[in-house]
C-alpha cells in the first residue's frame, strides 16, 4: 500500500543468561521500545513453547514494555510445518480466533500460524502488519493544482493510493495516510 517501515530484528530469547550476556544483549533488545508493531516469533513446535513465551514477556516487561502498552503485538507461531497434523490444526485455530479485527496486546496478541521454510501464513502475517501500520490512517481526498509531478511523487511514495482523476488542469487524488504524514504533506506542499 506504499507505507515504508523498517523492520529489526532483535536477538533471540534464551533464559537464564548470564549477567554479562544479558547487559549485551540489552541495546540490541531495546528497540523493541521503539517499534510501531512488535513481531513476537514462537517457535510453535518446540516443547516449551508456552515457557519461553512467558520468558520473552518477562525480559520485555523489564525492558519496559508492560501489559498496556498501545503497540500493535502479533504473534508468528512459527514452524506450523514441523507439527503433526492436529497440532498443526489446533495452531491455526488457535490463529484464527485471536484475528478479529481487534489490535493485539502484549497479554492477548493476535495470532498467525506460519512457517517460514514453506511460506505457509506469511502473507497473512504481512497483511496483519499492514493492518496494524494502519489502523490510524484516514481517508483523505487532496486537490492538487498543475503542475503537480512533484507533490504527485510525494504521496505516491507515503501514502496508500485510492483514487486519481483530472479534473481540468487540477489532479484530484484520494489517498489513505496518518495524520503525521498528512501534516507533513501539506507543510511541504501548501
Amino acid at each position: 500500500s506504499g507505507v515504508r517501515l523498517i523492520l529489526s530484528d532483535t536477538v533471540g530469547f534464551i533464559s537464564d543468561l548470564p549477567t554479562q550476556l544479558v547487559a549485551a544483549f540489552r541495546a540490541t533488545l531495546e528497540e523493541v521500545l521503539e517499534a510501531d508493531v512488535i513481531i513476537h516469533v514462537r517457535d510453535i513446535a518446540h516443547e516449551d513453547t508456552d515457557a519461553q513465551r512467558v520468558d520473552v514477556i518477562k525480559v520485555l516487561g523489564e525492558l519496559g514494555l508492560k501489559d498496556d502498552d498501545t503497540r500493535p503485538v502479533i504473534e508468528a507461531l512459527n514452524k506450523v510445518d514441523l507439527l503433526d497434523e492436529d497440532d498443526c490444526l489446533d495452531a491455526q485455530a488457535l490463529a484464527r480466533l485471536t484475528q478479529t479485527g481487534r489490535i493485539g496486546t502484549l497479554a492477548e496478541p493476535v495470532r498467525v500460524a506460519i512457517s517460514a521454510q514453506t511460506g505457509e501464513g506469511v502473507d497473512r502475517l504481512l497483511d496483519l502488519v499492514e493492518e496494524a501500520l494502519t489502523a490510524e490512517h484516514e481517508r483523505v481526498t487532496i486537490r492538487l493544482p498543475s503542475p503537480f509531478g512533484a507533490a504527485r511523487a510525494w504521496l505516491h511514495g507515503r501514502a496508500e493510493m485510492i483514487d486519481e482523476t483530472q479534473s481540468g488542469d487540477d489532479l484530484i487524488m484520494t489517498v489513505r495516510l496518518s495524520k503525521k504524514t498528512e501534516g507533513q504533506f501539506f507543510k511541504q506542499f501548501p
